[in-house]
């Protein structure tokens, strides 16, 4: 049965490459590859579709591969009926392989079944053609048409149904005698009731009034003074003595606000979940893998240049990746130098903990994004989707 991944295999061999030269170019790891040349990445459940069309493109991409081509091909591979299209660029491999005469037989079998099908379809439109015949040879059933209900008397006057006149009559009784109206009353009725005001327009004015005669009264008669209060001081009133007790109480609330004012302002503190953005600065992350102890699986994201994800952890977040594409902030601090200082050979990964960011209250300040001088501001910034 043809298979995307052994023509795959075919083109690399005929290439000249080795399946390490595609780790290398691609970054994909090498059980990936080997379960693409062999077909059971199609076969297994676990993964997901679209990463595994992205493997295979990524595959196709080092061997410099039609990408609309290979996108076909995979439709084929899904669809179970994929015949070789990658090699169609290939003829030696397909002369390798035999295709060639592989071909040719098909296409006489098609041949064949075609034939078949069409000297069935002939006699099946033989047989509608004989039974058009029948049926045209017997007679036809006359159809009874519905008897009208019109009348007519000896006059030749049509006369309406029973019906008909019953439901005239009654709609004759409904209508009102129209010369039995009082005219003249109801234009005085409805003239009384445009003349009376609504209730909440009479309440509305009478607030008014309220309103302004207390405005009146405050401002004429002088309520709510009084001539106890006395004057304020003049600007050339006398100083007090030095040395008096009002002085030094004015002394003590100055010391007061001086040292309130002088009381340094509790710092800021990391919140409970962190966010490390990963910004695709200055190439496309393809991909970028990403594991943290809230999601505590690795997941690759693909990231065009200009895009910045947002990552959630509370104590560990590990991130590996084209590092030297990448720009790594936590609330818009650029974190510099992350390779150097918190690569982890173990996890193979740069791992970043909440202590590294504890010590220093500048971490938990959100800031607009630190940015050096030679990379741009990002296009999109999101947070990342959830793979289940």
């Amino acid at each position: 049965m043809p298979s995307i991944g052994n023509d795959l295999a075919s083109i690399r061999a005929h290439k000249g490459l080795s399946i390490e030269d595609i780790h290398k170019a691609t970054r994909l790891p090498l059980d990936t590859l080997q379960s693409i040349e062999d077909g059971s990445i199609f076969m297994d459940n676990k993964e997901i579709n679209t990463y595994i069309r992205s493997f295979v493109r990524t595959y196709g991409r080092a061997l410099k591969l039609n990408e609309d081509q290979v996108t076909r091909a995979l439709d084929q591979e899904e669809l179970g009926n994929y015949n070789h299209l990658l090699l169609q660029d290939f003829p030696e491999i397909r002369k390798k392989k035999g295709l060639q005469e592989n071909e040719e037989s098909d296409e006489d079998e098609s041949k064949e079944r075609s034939g078949k099908i069409d000297d069935e379809s002939d006699e099946l439109t033989d047989l509608e053609t004989d039974a058009e015949k029948t049926d045209s040879s017997k007679p036809k059933k006359n159809v009874k048409k519905s008897p009208t209900w019109t009348f007519e008397d000896e006059k030749g006057e049509k006369q309406t149904p029973p019906s008909e006149k019953r439901t005239s009559a009654s709609s004759a009784r409904r209508e009102p005698d129209m010369g039995n109206i009082n005219w003249s009353g109801l234009s005085h009725d409805s003239k009384r009731k445009r003349a009376q005001p609504s209730v909440w327009i009479i309440s509305a004015g009478l607030i008014v009034i309220l309103i302004v005669t207390a405005a009146i009264l405050i401002t004429q008669f002088g309520f709510f003074t009084s001539d106890d209060v006395p004057p304020p001081e003049s600007v050339g009133a006398e100083q007090p003595l030095p040395g008096a007790p009002e002085s030094e109480e004015q002394n003590l609330a100055l010391d007061l606000s001086d040292n309130q004012q002088e009381q340094p302002s509790a710092p800021a503190v990391l919140e409970d979940t962190l966010h490390v953005t990963v910004y695709a600065a200055f190439d496309r992350l393809d991909p970028v893998r990403v594991w943290s102890d809230l999601k505590p699986r690795i997941d690759p994201y693909w990231l065009d240049q200009g895009t910045a994800y947002n990552y959630e952890f509370q104590d560990t977040v590990r991130i590996r990746g084209s590092y030297s594409n990448m720009l790594l902030f936590l609330n818009g601090n650029r974190i510099d130098n992350f390779r150097g200082q918190y690569f982890n050979e173990e996890e193979n990964a740069v791992e970043l903990t909440r202590d590294l960011f504890d010590s220093d209250p500048r971490w938990a300040t959100p800031v607009p994004f630190e940015l050096p001088a030679n990379a741009a501001e990002p296009d999109t910034v999101l947070t990342r989707p959830s793979f289940f």
